[in-house]
């Protein structure tokens, strides 16, 4: 029975790890696009705000407008949307989850080492930590979790360790 219970658990701390790895990744190539798009809100009105002065074109004001409207409606949809804040929340996200990918990959081999007990407490503290992380919901666009998936199956997160021959 207890050998059944620490391969079940192993079992489940693959799962999680998996689970994790996933979640961390996607989150993490979301993450870039939210910062190259915070970029361009920042860089962008300064750029339309020298384009509808620019001399090049006075005569053309219809481009001048288009311009200075697109120079001071940009600012304040950048802080409606709070990108800043959304930010913070996937790189506390995609942290946690890649902690957490960690922890159940070293359960998986060495927690699975010590008496069931300890390993069953070890793999049940990182359960609720796993809720706790779940508790706050990001849903990255679904392109990000193929492409996501895509780095993984490549072996992009792959520890060279891990391509030893044994």
């Amino acid at each position: 029975m207890t050998d059944k219970l620490v391969e079940a658990l192993k079992d489940e701390c693959e799962r999680q790890f998996e689970n994790c790895r996933d979640t961390a990744v996607s989150n993490i190539v979301w993450l870039k696009v939210l910062r190259w798009t915070n970029i361009a809100f920042t860089v962008a009105p300064i750029i339309f705000g020298a384009l509808a002065t620019w001399k090049l074109l006075a005569d053309s004001t219809v481009w001048a407008a288009v311009f200075t409207l697109l120079a001071t409606v940009l600012p304040p949809v950048f802080k409606a949307i709070n990108l800043d804040g959304t930010i913070k929340d996937y790189e506390k996200h995609a942290g946690e989850f890649m902690n957490l990918r960690d922890r159940f990959r070293q359960a998986k081999l060495i927690g699975s080492q010590k008496p069931v007990a300890e390993f069953e407490a070890e793999v049940q503290a990182l359960m609720t930590r796993m809720e706790k992380a779940r508790s706050r919901v990001l849903a990255p666009p679904n392109w990000s979790f193929k492409k996501a998936r895509k780095q993984i199956e490549s072996g992009t997160y792959t520890h060279d360790h891990d391509l030893r021959q044994p």
